[in-house]
């Protein structure tokens, strides 16, 4: 499938759960999502594992929801519990999930070089508005590519900050400022990384031109965007 396919569906059930943000909807998507992952033959054990601290900040959220109320409300004899902030944080939660998961999907089945290609297929008609086509698909590429060089550089940073760091307990205070301590280096490093790869860049005359999009859109990208299609129009229906 052409990767410029996978960009529209991912932004078209993007715009879909923004407008309609139902279950519903939910639902849809995530029939989707499941129908692509199982189409593209990925095996279960590919999806990452959940840090601790999520699952405590998810369970710190069905805490607050459970005390905000709101319609329904279940009667146990005396109590009066409302679900309506539980069902909202649980139905917000799913929809980003599903985002995640589309995003996921096209990552894990797309290669990186045919991303610079297929998007500047998709802005091409901006051209005839002076929009700088190349140098935005260009940035949005490099930024990609350079993503994984900046995480290695932040796992460095910090096991050589675990290392140095004092073995008696400190206060909270002296763990914010180590928090702090940690943001900046990451933050120096990026930029510093960014001027060298600027340097790089204009050492070589300058940022280089998208390349030339050579896929032709098959009957399978018609499939998948007509999936797409009526996946919008069930979402507009049942909202």
């Amino acid at each position: 499938m052409w990767a410029g396919t996978k960009l529209l569906a991912i932004c078209a059930l993007s715009v879909g759960l923004f407008l309609w943000p139902s279950w519903k909807s939910v639902g849809v998507v995530g029939v989707v999502v499941s129908i692509s992952f199982l189409a593209a033959r990925l095996p279960r054990g590919i999806s990452p594992r959940v840090p601790w601290w999520i699952a405590i900040a998810l369970g710190a959220g069905v805490v607050v929801s459970l005390v905000s109320g709101g319609a329904p409300e279940v009667h146990v004899g005396a109590l009066h519990v409302g679900l309506g902030g539980l069902s909202n944080f649980a139905r917000l939660t799913i929809l980003g999930i599903e985002v995640l998961a589309g995003a996921a999907v096209i990552s894990w089945t797309m290669p990186l070089a045919d991303l610079s290609p297929a998007l500047g297929r998709l802005l091409s008609p901006l051209r005839r508005l002076a929009f700088p086509v190349d140098e935005v698909v260009g940035a949005i590429a490099l930024a990609i590519r350079c993503l994984p060089l900046l995480l290695e550089e932040a796992r460095v940073s910090r096991a050589a900050h675990l290392i140095r760091r004092p073995t008696a307990k400190r206060s909270l205070n002296e763990l914010s400022d180590e928090a702090v301590e940690d943001a900046f280096g990451a933050l120096a490093s990026a930029i510093r990384r960014a001027r060298e790869i600027a340097e790089a860049i204009e050492s070589r005359g300058g940022m280089p031109t998208v390349a030339l999009e050579t896929h032709r859109v098959a009957r399978l990208d018609v499939y998948a965007l007509a999936i797409c299609a009526l996946a919008l129009v069930a979402m507009g229906l049942l909202r």
